[in-house]
């Protein structure tokens, strides 16, 4: 199910704009790029299923609520956006990608009176570097528009969506980590998501942790080190489950027990920041943060404190570019975190300080006609003009959900 909507007049972003990201990698923009505008758009509004139950020790769920916009030029070109949240299942505390998906008729009058007026009749490039207060946002609705305003740029410069950004053409490969997600799991299965992580290549995973009993996390970590190898680098997750000083004691009884770990991600509550630097000052392994900040100025402020080694980059582009200028200023790696239908290739293939892309495996890369592939623990951004992940229309069918 889907709505459309028609340009009937010229609209232009207002006074208000002001840049609050750094312009194409590219721009030698011709005349005919520069007439491009937005004319029509469609929005959907999708349930899909997982493939299997996911989570970490804060909640699990087996659907991501995704939210698909296109936007048409006057030029014929489409550009697909995509933003994601979660709303069925079982959480225990609040996270800013846990948010209720409205209906589609209401998500359609909202974009109708807020998007739509900035979007219609506008040049994607425009609004990209010279951002309206729309746009600043993280919202799954705004990541979608944005996403969709790069889909439609780089389409325009007959480039791959990684070329625009800034990357050669033959830096299309990215180191990936498989993610399990697998906190709710039964050890039989999470133990069968790592040996097929193993299997296809990765050298490094990440494994959820976090549970009240450490002995518990404990045997999770062991089963899975000892299905992939003491040669494949092993991370933990601990999604806020801890206090300073419980994050101190678990990670010395891992490394007691034997366990070697890499980094531990989101260790405390994000507002904890004295806490982070005095965890980050007194355990071995490093401190990489955090999913659940979405301003740039509070996680440049953990980098700064040294409360984090390295920065955990989400899938909005807008807001890993941002995160990259933070890098780039402070020297710290990114980590770039799940993002829908592994659209974050492109960024990790242009953005300096990379170190790995996560791949959890799900099954919503069915949606793409052309998904992402990955190979010996790589992930390979496509090749076609845009971001080449076109939806399926028989797929967009079959998840829309009004």
């Amino acid at each position: 199910m889907q709505f459309s909507s028609t340009l009937s007049r010229e609209s232009k972003p207002g006074d208000g704009s002001k840049c609050v990201s750094r312009a194409p990698a590219r721009t030698d923009f011709d005349f005919p790029i520069m007439t491009l505008n937005v004319e029509q758009f469609e929005l959907y509004r999708l349930e899909v299923p997982a493939g299997r139950k996911f989570g970490d020790c804060t909640c699990w769920c087996e659907t991501l609520d995704i939210i698909v916009v296109c936007l048409v030029t006057n030029q014929g070109h489409r550009g697909w956006g995509f933003g994601q949240t979660i709303s069925k299942g079982n959480f225990t505390r609040p996270a800013p990608y846990i948010v209720p998906m409205p209906s589609l008729v209401e998500m359609h009058a909202d974009f109708e009176r807020r998007a739509w007026p900035v979007l219609r009749g506008s040049n994607p490039f425009t609004l990209i570097v010279h951002r309206p207060p729309l746009f600043p946002e993280y919202t799954p609705v705004q990541q979608a528009i944005r996403t969709a305003l790069w889909d439609l740029m780089a389409q325009s410069m007959d480039l791959p969506l990684y070329q625009l950004l800034g990357a050669k053409p033959e830096q299309n490969r990215v180191p990936a980590y498989g993610s399990g997600l697998d906190f709710p799991l039964s050890e039989e299965d999470a133990v069968g998501i790592y040996r097929g992580f193993a299997e296809q290549g990765f050298t490094a995973i990440k494994v959820k942790v976090g549970h009240p009993d450490p002995k518990r996390d404990l045997r999770r970590l062991q089963v899975i080190r000892e299905t992939v190898g003491e040669h494949v680098e092993m991370a933990i997750d601990a999604n806020e489950a801890w206090t300073c000083d419980e994050a101190i004691e678990r990670i010395r009884f891992f490394g007691e027990e034997g366990v070697r770990i890499s980094y531990v991600e989101d260790p405390l509550h994000r507002d904890d920041l004295e806490g982070m630097v005095r965890l980050n000052a007194t355990i071995e392994v490093d401190v990489v943060g955090h999913d659940y900040l979405v301003e740039p100025s509070d996680l440049r402020r953990l980098v700064e404190r040294k409360a984090v080694n390295r920065l955990r980059v989400n899938g909005d582009i807008d807001f890993a570019l941002a995160c990259a200028d933070i890098a780039a200023d402070l020297g710290v790696p990114l980590i770039y975190g799940n993002s829908p239908f592994e659209l974050g290739v492109h960024v990790a293939a242009a953005i300096p300080f990379f170190e790995r892309l996560e791949f959890a495996d799900l099954a919503w890369n069915r949606l793409p006609r052309y998904p992402v592939r990955f190979e010996k623990g790589y992930a390979i951004a496509p090749s076609q003009p845009g971001m080449g992940l076109e939806p399926n229309p028989e797929m967009l069918k079959q998840f829309s959900r009004p």
